[in-house]
């Protein structure tokens, strides 16, 4: 995407988030702190949708930004939907509404940072052209809590990026490269990239990086990265009253009773979710202790069971944006890429389940598909039910389904 575009992209991103937390009854203290530096990121973002082109100072501030934006957006429609405690069946009290407030008081931090940055390259670019630039303390990131963190960036993304604390994907994935060697295969560099970029934005941003970091150091989170990913192939097949389970994420449900019933009278446990954003959080907060799912104490459920014949996922592809009161306005926003969220979600955090997108007319927008590992499309009921009968059987083996747009012919043909 050209950088006029992705502004053009961020002032809409900007300008839904703030129509959502006006048009909500109930505004927290929380949304209206969002809903102001949402306002002003879009006052500032306003003047460059005409521009011809943009600094790549500004470029890549910009960029930075759509990761934050497209971030609160999903956690406000999380918000909207546990409210309203009809987004999901089957996992009803998996979290607690204040878990989502959480959330976006760290979206509203983040956002505030995002601004400060944007406001500083915006100096940078105005004041400062035709001398050298600011030094990086001006753009430095806020305090954290792993000092390797910071020196990877400054040392092996360089200090030009380290002003605006992003990095695009193959600057930041020659940056492992050159780090780590070959402690991390290609394959897994690319995961690490799909974690560290949820939403397609194209680049790395550094809060992200020291989101996934955490309390530890650089060099322990890649390593435990790294030994997820290699652990993923001795998974062995578990026998559980919860298992086969099989996730399905779509804003209407009533489009898939059917299928869903088929499933249940197969003796396949189905949990519903009427959004990404909730079952990213669910699995967020379930994959390292599943207690309040399971009948027994079983830790770290999800990865024990990452297998074909134990987990299994089915997904729309888009949705429309419903407003804080689940009403889809007649001028709301079709998410197009609800769908590769997902896919992008599952493989970035190393789950190897294999996911399914199951929709009608959208279908044409799902070849992103071939991009992802264990992930198909398809608009045949034939092929959903053949899906859940290989779950039901607690089948590894069954690939047919994977693949853009397959019907039942063509897979029985692979």
């Amino acid at each position: 995407m050209d950088p006029v575009s992705t502004v053009k992209s961020l002032c809409t991103l900007a300008a839904s988030i703030y129509v959502w937390i006006d048009q909500s009854r109930q505004k927290e203290a929380t949304l209206v702190a969002i809903a102001g530096t949402v306002s002003r990121i879009s006052c500032i973002l306003a003047p460059f949708e005409k521009a011809e082109k943009l600094e790549p100072l500004l470029t890549d501030a910009f960029l930075g930004l759509g990761d934050a934006l497209s971030r609160t957006k999903e956690h406000l429609v999380a918000y909207g939907k546990q409210r309203r405690r009809n987004s999901l069946n089957g996992a009803i009290g998996f979290f607690a509404p204040s878990q989502v407030t959480a959330l976006l008081n760290q979206d509203e931090q983040d956002l505030t940072h995002q601004l400060t940055v944007i406001l500083f390259a915006l100096a940078t670019v105005t004041f400062f052209r035709d001398r050298s630039l600011k030094s990086p303390e001006c753009f430095a990131p806020r305090p954290g809590k792993s000092n390797d963190t910071l020196e990877f960036w400054k040392d092996y993304i360089g200090a030009k990026y380290a002003k605006v604390l992003y990095a695009r994907t193959d600057r930041f994935l020659e940056a492992l490269r050159l780090c780590f060697g070959n402690c991390l295969s290609e394959s897994t560099r690319r995961r690490l990239s799909l974690r560290l970029d949820e939403f397609k934005v194209g680049g790395i941003t550094f809060s992200n990086l020291e989101r996934f970091v955490g309390d530890q150091s650089l060099e322990q989170a890649v390593a435990k990265f790294v030994a997820l990913d290699s652990s993923s192939s001795t998974i062995q097949m578990r026998f559980d009253t919860k298992l086969p389970l099989l996730i399905w994420v779509d804003d209407k449900p009533e489009n898939n009773i059917q299928e869903v019933a088929f499933a249940k009278s197969n003796g396949v446990n189905v949990l519903e979710f009427g959004s990404t954003a909730l079952a990213k959080i669910w699995m967020e907060e379930n994959e390292d202790d599943l207690k309040s799912y399971s009948a027994r104490d079983t830790a770290e459920f999800l990865r024990q069971n990452d297998t074909p014949a134990s987990i299994r996922f089915i997904s729309d592809t888009a949705r429309l944006e419903a407003d804080p009161e689940g009403n889809v306005p007649s001028n709301a926003y079709l998410n197009i890429s609800a769908g590769e969220n997902i896919a992008r979600f599952l493989r970035g955090h190393q789950y190897r389940a294999p996911l399914l997108i199951f929709c009608d007319s959208g279908i044409i927008h799902t070849r992103y598909v071939e991009s992802y590992e264990a992930t198909g499309s398809t608009c045949d009921a034939a092929v959903v039910r053949n899906y859940i009968l290989a779950l039901k059987e607690r089948s590894e083996n069954d690939w047919e389904w994977e693949g853009y747009n397959l019907c039942a012919e063509a897979a029985e043909d692979k």
